[in-house]
């Protein structure tokens, strides 16, 4: 049923170890996220509420602040307030999403690391086991082009180490340097995502998130399709849902089809290949047929 998590304030901060000794608050610096949720059904892991319930229990905090102590910092004695939760970096601070933080190591790689969350158990857990699927997915599909490198796996503490992409994501990338992207990059783009969907869905990963925030682009400008954290293996239920510019409206809650990430893909290529034409509303005749990833990956290899 929908989840009533408008009222949770999820922040991140950052500490600016000015002075060892004499380390308090006022050296954070506060990262704003993204708005908590686009509709009251978005998936749970985009907001980090700590059970996704229509009312939290007694004792729940209606603000989450994640502070992220700097490397260095571990013997620090800190001491959260009520509705802090501290993480101990292990380098530098990329991004956090709903499900796990993102960061730089010294080696140049990225680690994803789940979000803890000591007042659910349940949202913890739920938390690991995503970063479970993420990592089998990565496992079964390692060394793949369109797939980004696993460099590591800790099942322990439910920890990836994944190779780091210089140029950012897809939406990034295109954000940045829109006017100067030819024709002949976007077909490239639009092939390579395609085939990207092809392989999970041939090794029945329904991805469940598409967008272009999830295409990341290698030195070579060569895109690999990335997170998979909400992702459908092999009929499991899945823990994500497309966002709302990228979701079919026929979709049901969190049953997951092959033909919603068609659809998102769909979506994604007025980014990716075909923009003009689609500010023009110019559309080819084959624009209702119902396809597979196949069709897609082979319309795009033949003539793109």
């Amino acid at each position: 049923m929908p989840c009533d998590m408008g009222k949770v304030n999820v922040t991140v901060q950052v500490t600016i170890p000015f002075d060892m000794g004499s380390f308090s608050r006022q050296q954070f610096k506060s990262i704003k996220l993204e708005e908590l949720v686009e509709t009251p059904w978005r998936k749970p892991e985009a907001v980090p509420t700590m059970e996704n319930e229509p009312s939290q229990p007694l004792g729940y905090p209606k603000a989450i602040s994640y502070i992220i102590m700097a490397p260095g910092l571990e013997d620090l004695a800190f001491v959260p307030n009520f509705g802090e939760i501290a993480y101990h970096a292990k380098g530098t601070y990329l991004s956090m999403g709903g499900t796990a933080i993102l960061e730089r190591l010294p080696s140049g790689n990225v680690a994803k690391t789940p979000l803890s969350n000591p007042y659910s158990q349940r949202l913890n857990e739920r938390h690991r086991q995503s970063m479970r699927v993420e990592a089998h997915v990565y496992e079964c599909l390692n060394g793949h082009p369109r797939i980004p490198k696993l460099i590591d796996w800790d099942p322990v503490a439910c920890c990836l180490t994944l190779e780091y992409f210089e140029n950012g994501s897809l939406g990034d990338f295109v954000g940045r340097n829109d006017q100067s992207i030819d024709d002949c990059m976007r077909s490239k783009w639009a092939r390579q995502a395609a085939e990207g969907i092809q392989l999970l869905h041939h090794h029945n990963v329904i991805h469940s998130d598409i967008s272009p925030n999830n295409f990341l682009l290698d030195s070579n400008l060569d895109l690999k399709i990335s997170d998979f954290a909400g992702s459908s293996v092999c009929g499991s239920p899945g823990s994500a849902l497309p966002g709302i510019s990228y979701r079919d409206p026929s979709i049901e809650f969190y049953v997951l089809r092959c033909s919603d990430d068609i659809f998102s893909l769909g979506s994604d290529l007025p980014i990716a290949a075909v923009k003009d034409l689609f500010r023009r509303f110019q559309f080819p005749e084959c624009w209702l047929l119902e396809v597979d990833a196949i069709n897609v990956y082979e319309y795009f290899r033949r003539f793109g």
